[in-house]
């Protein structure tokens, strides 16, 4: 009986005093599909999120999406280290009606500089603390969750400068998508642009993994990724 009773008391305790993970980097892959709107155009895109350890402190990330008129890979080396992301080698290539131009940069943290591989370019002036690429702050995003955060600024280099990107949480939300169901953080990009709407759903569970993606202009829905599978 007493045991009965403890279970109901934890089912009937609110979310946000049930036991969370523990904050940090769990390995996984997250397939993921999503219908892009390209004006009256779209198409649909399959994806996947892999993040792997590859020794005591160095990680991969990478994401790798393919549709019928485009492809899209990148590919970050981090390292771990008190609980932050510190990028070494970021890589993107792209091909069809989606292709930019390939970009190859190194994150050198002692100089502070980001070297660009594909011009030769060395670029000073740009790092920040807490500096990420354009595939891991989602990732740093998530541990920031992890650890309790609800507003946080993330400074990210995209193709020649560094933009702070801020977000905060709006609810604790349980969601369905073709993975399952699970109870989720909806997060915001917080933009000065009110025209552009972009929320993010991270599962609460090891590593906070990114559930649902979705991006609004003017109203209109531009796209929405969902994991279609989840697995460690």
């Amino acid at each position: 009986m007493p045991k009965l009773l403890l279970t109901l008391l934890l089912l009937t305790l609110p979310f946000s005093l049930r036991a969370e993970p523990v904050p940090g980097l769990t390995p996984y892959s997250i397939e993921y599909h999503s219908e892009y709107r390209l004006g009256w155009f779209s198409f649909d895109i399959d994806a996947t999120r892999r993040l792997s350890q590859v020794d005591s402190d160095r990680w991969a990330l990478s994401f790798n999406a393919e549709a019928s008129v485009a492809s899209l890979q990148e590919y970050s080396e981090f390292t771990y280290r008190d609980g932050n992301i510190i990028p070494s080698e970021y890589r993107y290539r792209a091909s069809g009606m989606v292709a930019d131009d390939d970009r190859t940069l190194l994150f050198v943290e002692g100089p502070g500089i980001v070297k660009d591989l594909e011009s030769g370019n060395t670029i000073q002036g740009e790092w920040e603390k807490g500096i990420q690429d354009n595939l891991t702050y989602m990732l740093q995003g998530s541990l920031y969750l992890s650890r309790g955060a609800t507003d946080f600024v993330i400074p990210v280099f995209e193709t020649r400068r560094t933009k702070d990107k801020r977000f905060r949480i709006i609810k604790r939300e349980k969601i369905r998508v073709p993975a399952g169901e699970f109870d989720t953080i909806k997060v915001e990009q917080v933009r000065k642009n009110k025209d552009r709407e972009l929320h993010a759903w991270f599962a609460v569970q090891p590593g906070y993994p990114l559930i649902r993606l979705s991006d609004k202009k003017d109203g209109d829905l531009k796209y929405r990724i969902e994991a279609t599978s989840l697995s460690y």
